[in-house]
């Protein structure tokens, strides 16, 4: 399988600075609750909060992070525009047809810039996931976060998740076998209205497996982790 060269992000990135700059009277400084200090070098797993989460984590997480998104935002306009409206606008925001075409169709000229800006890892459903996660070690070898949205929104987003993808349980293991590190894995959520970013105590995803978990048993886990910080900061 052939990959192109990854580099890990920079902190700085002059134009993006003055783009988040323009952004953050669209997004209120969340209440930041920490459970406990922050590890640099970690796996963070969070809601999408609709479309809001990866910016809002951006702007005002105190993390230096890479994040991963759907692959197909990183690649050419004809499928930025496809996924943004046939996938994200249509089926998980319940957009009508006309109004997802017209809004996929201005955001895809801009969106390739803002997931670099926002510093984005293309994931796969597939066995290219494999990409993902090479990087992924890279990233976490230059002692930057790596967040993780990982619910299941084929359906539409929701204030309480009922699913996570057991990828991030995977990049914890394969970081494990690569270089004999356990990450911490910290459990977010972002609520955008109520303008509240909680960031619950670490755990050990390989610790969960070495208990006799399978991963979707420590993808739950960490499901329901996130949602307890919604109901007990947000509902």
């Amino acid at each position: 399988m052939k990959e192109t060269r990854f580099r890990v992000p920079r902190k700085k990135q002059p134009f993006f600075s003055l783009v988040k700059l323009l952004l953050r009277p669209f997004y209120r400084k969340p209440k930041l609750l920490l459970a406990e200090p922050l590890q640099e070098k970690c796996i963070l797993v969070a809601n999408h909060s609709a479309k809001s989460g990866p910016m809002g984590l951006e702007l005002y997480l105190p993390l230096f992070s890479v994040k991963w998104g759907a692959h197909e935002m990183l690649e050419g306009y004809s499928a930025r525009r496809k996924y943004l409206k046939e996938v994200f606008y249509m089926q998980k925001m319940g957009y009508g047809r006309v109004r997802a075409g017209a809004i996929a169709a201005f955001e895809a000229v801009f969106s390739k810039m803002v997931y670099r800006g926002v510093k984005v890892i293309a994931s796969y459903p597939d066995a290219r996931l494999i990409r993902t996660l090479r990087q992924s070690e890279k990233v976490l070898s230059e002692n930057v976060a790596v967040v993780v949205f990982p619910e299941n929104s084929d359906g539409g987003y929701f204030e309480e998740m009922t699913e996570f993808h057991p990828g991030f349980v995977l990049l914890a293991q394969y970081y494990l076998e690569k270089t004999g590190e356990d990450l911490p894995v910290y459990p977010c959520y972002y609520h955008t209205k109520k303008h509240i970013m909680a960031v619950g105590k670490a755990e050990s995803a390989n610790a969960l497996l070495a208990r006799g978990m399978t991963k979707e048993e420590v993808a739950a886990h960490f499901k329901d982790r996130v949602n307890a910080l919604f109901r007990e900061f947000c509902k």
